[in-house]
């Protein structure tokens, strides 16, 4: 069975009505932490001032407060935030999350990974929120606090892949991962295979692609349009949309 995962849909309010309502496994969200707090962002804040910086990503306008720059970036205002805490209460177990974790210094990492930690405990969604990302000292310090919590390493990059692999042959719990679509060819999917490793696919927008993938044997997909996701689901991984 492959896992369906909307891409960002946690990302803010209005974005993850449509990802609850719609057909589909998994909502992704972005998460970054800066003294002591967790926020569902993927823009950078531009130090201490209260504007975040960054590039549309397929879901349509920035929103309100938000100045556009040129090729698709854009500023706003650091308002409206959206927490860990709202997000995994809004879900609640209607779907499961994958939260992605952002850079932060190296020094923050145990912090963050046992901030979220808390968060994910007081919830009681050890169950269905699991953590991913590039950033991988918080996924270091996320297993060793917190064995329970699913962690997914993701890998787009030829050193990050050869760091995983050593890491996947030490332990089981590192066997799942998250990849950029492109990045997987045939040698990488062999390998991943016989590690045993649970293989969920970024980011998947093409029809053809998607199911060209699911017949590959990989886990789950990702992507950023819902129909497609949706087609996916219920054509059984073959899906004819232009």
């Amino acid at each position: 069975m492959v896992t369906h995962i909307a891409h960002a849909y946690g990302n803010s309010r209005e974005l993850l009505a449509r990802a609850l309502a719609a057909p589909i496994d998994v909502i992704e969200a972005d998460v970054r932490y800066g003294q002591g707090e967790l926020w569902i962002r993927h823009e950078r804040r531009l130090g201490p001032l209260p504007v975040l910086a960054d590039r549309r990503h397929g879901h349509g306008p920035p929103g309100p407060f938000a100045m556009r720059l040129y090729r698709g970036y854009y500023l706003r205002l650091d308002v409206q935030r959206f927490t860990v805490s709202e997000l995994i209460g809004s879900v609640a177990g209607k779907k499961r999350l994958l939260l992605d974790l952002k850079s932060c210094k190296d020094a923050e990492a145990p912090d963050f990974a046992l901030a979220l930690t808390r968060e994910i405990r007081t919830a009681g969604a050890t169950g269905w929120v699991a953590v991913c990302g590039q950033f991988w000292a918080v996924l270091n310090s996320l297993r060793r606090q917190a064995p329970e919590i699913e962690v997914r390493y993701s890998i787009e990059r030829r050193d990050q892949w050869e760091r995983y692999t050593q890491i996947a042959e030490r332990g089981e719990g590192a066997r799942r991962i998250c990849i950029e679509h492109r990045f997987l060819d045939d040698v990488r999917l062999s390998c991943l295979k016989e590690l045993g490793a649970d293989i969920y696919c970024w980011t998947v927008d093409d029809p053809a692609e998607a199911a060209a993938l699911v017949a590959r044997g990989v886990d789950g997909i990702i992507s950023n349009d819902l129909p497609l996701l949706a087609g996916l689901r219920a054509s059984g991984g073959l899906t004819s949309r232009s």
